[in-house]
């Protein structure tokens, strides 16, 4: 019964989520969002080519502010981090006991469907994600996933549900990767199994 209490809770908040469906990049958009990254994250970072759902918008923070998540590529995410003024983190290894980002960043690197990043930008002002000077940025490093949405669940019964990434790993299983903001600190938490 409690499993289906939170589905039902989760499957209202997605019902309810007043953030962007992932977005398919138009051609014309693939330029401005590569701009966007190097700008942001530094030239050690690309767009993974083709990917299915290359960003996804939300208010991860929950400050009504919108923000973004881009997937991304980079065989090096953590040496432009002191210049373009990002955190890197890997909530997955955090998970299980393991999050040296140090050690961590050079996990994936050598299998090119598990190698992509998550490059979040929390937005400022009336502009959101796409200000000059954004509220934060970070780099999630080893979070598995094919594909990315956008999602919200309840983490306690007296606070609003948040939005979180859901990162699908569609071999696998579904995961949620969200913002703690009493910690201050991205959290992975697993899903559902796949069938």
């Amino acid at each position: 019964m409690k499993h289906l209490t939170t589905f039902i809770l989760m499957a209202l908040g997605l019902a309810g989520a007043q953030s962007q469906p992932p977005q398919s990049i138009v051609p014309g958009e693939t330029e401005k969002l590569a701009a966007l990254i190097k700008q942001q994250f530094g030239p050690s970072f690309t767009l993974p080519v083709k990917f299915p759902t290359p960003l996804i918008v939300a208010d991860f923070d929950g400050d009504g502010v919108e923000d973004v998540a881009i997937v991304a590529d980079s065989k090096e995410p953590i040496p432009d981090s002191y210049e373009f003024k990002y955190q890197v983190a890997d909530p997955f290894g955090s998970y299980f006991g393991f999050g040296n980002t140090t050690v961590g960043s050079s996990f994936n690197t050598n299998d090119p469907r598990r190698n992509h990043a998550l490059l979040v930008i929390f937005g400022a002002g009336p502009e959101g994600w796409r200000s000059a000077t954004p509220k934060a940025k970070f780099v999630l490093i080893n979070v598995p996933f094919d594909t990315i949405t956008n999602g919200r669940i309840l983490l306690k019964k007296n606070k609003p549900p948040v939005f979180v990434i859901r990162a699908v790993e569609s071999e696998l299983m579904d995961s949620n990767v969200f913002w703690d903001a009493k910690k201050k600190k991205w959290k992975w938490e697993p899903g559902q199994m796949a069938n």
